[in-house]
């Protein structure tokens, strides 16, 4: 059997809403780039083997139980997940090669799925139809299975599109004998590149003109960060001798909050990322396990 089923099926129960770790705090600026730098440097091509970032959104059975019998029935149905926040993205490696499509573990490289191409009946994307807005859509049925299975891929650092030509181009050369996919590769391949040379630096807080910065700023309960009230900055900037006017320092400081702000929703996205594919992780070994004991 050459689909592996790490990837569970939803059959549409609540999976939990979105949290937010205490840890968001501790992520600078710097790892969050880091970190969005290393999913960038996942998207590779060498010779005919391509590599995508993305995440799994789930897993539908294609059954008249489940009311989903359409491609479009599939869609609906991840679209009310989405609307009640109870969809588990989980962070992995699509790779492509002219024998099948495989799914890996992002840090572990472990095989999750591997998807032969003659048992991949159909690929499209779902493009701005929800909030996740480049989605790729596989439909996969082995010899074992009575029933297809439509997996969904949010593809958060390339275009859906361009994971979509790649297969389409895969499928269309095993099956009818084309040498058609090395010139997409080639197109892929350099839309990658040109991805990967505007990728922003990191933008984080410019220097606190004062030493301490925890008397420099204070927290208010939305773990946002606000200017010193005027008393305040007045007292504590009396002593200091700035060459800069009191104008100049207020509109620097407005400045560095919006920047620091911006980070921190920037962070606290990240880690609400993390978290909720943690937890798709953990369920995913629990069916795994399950069905170990059923056998």
């Amino acid at each position: 059997m050459s689909q592996k089923g790490s990837i569970g099926s939803h059959s549409g129960s609540a999976n939990g809403s979105m949290g937010k770790g205490d840890s968001a705090g501790k992520m600078s600026a710097k790892d969050l780039y880091e970190q969005r730098k290393k999913y960038s440097n996942s998207n590779v091509i060498m010779h005919e083997t391509s590599q995508y970032h993305v995440q799994h959104l789930a897993t539908f059975i294609m059954d008249k139980s489940e009311a989903i019998v359409t491609v479009e029935d599939a869609v609906r149905k991840l679209k009310q997940l989405n609307s009640k926040e109870k969809i588990w993205a989980q962070e992995m490696l699509l790779q492509v090669n002219d024998k099948s499509i495989r799914l890996l573990d992002c840090g572990t490289q472990e095989e999750l799925e591997d998807f032969l191409l003659p048992t991949v009946q159909h690929c499209q994307t779902v493009l701005n139809q929800m909030r996740y807005p480049s989605i790729l859509l596989l439909v996969c049925q082995d010899s074992e299975q009575h029933k297809p299975d439509i997996h969904f891929f949010n593809c958060d650092e390339v275009e859906a599109e361009m994971v979509h030509e790649d297969i389409e181009s895969a499928l269309a050369d095993h099956k009818f004998g084309k040498k058609i996919r090395p010139q997409t590769l080639k197109v892929n391949q350099e839309k990658i590149k040109q991805r990967q040379s505007i990728l922003p630096p990191p933008q984080g807080p410019a220097p606190i003109p004062f030493h301490d910065e925890s008397r420099s700023f204070r927290k208010n309960n939305q773990n946002r960060v606000v200017p010193l009230s005027q008393p305040e900055y007045d007292r504590r900037s009396s002593s200091q001798d700035y060459d800069e006017s009191r104008a100049a320092l207020a509109q620097k400081i407005e400045k560095e909050t919006q920047i620091l702000n911006c980070t921190l929703d920037d962070i606290e996205l990240f880690v609400a990322k993390l978290q909720k594919a943690a937890e798709a992780f953990r369920q995913l070994n629990q069916r795994k396990k399950g069905k170990k004991n059923k056998k």
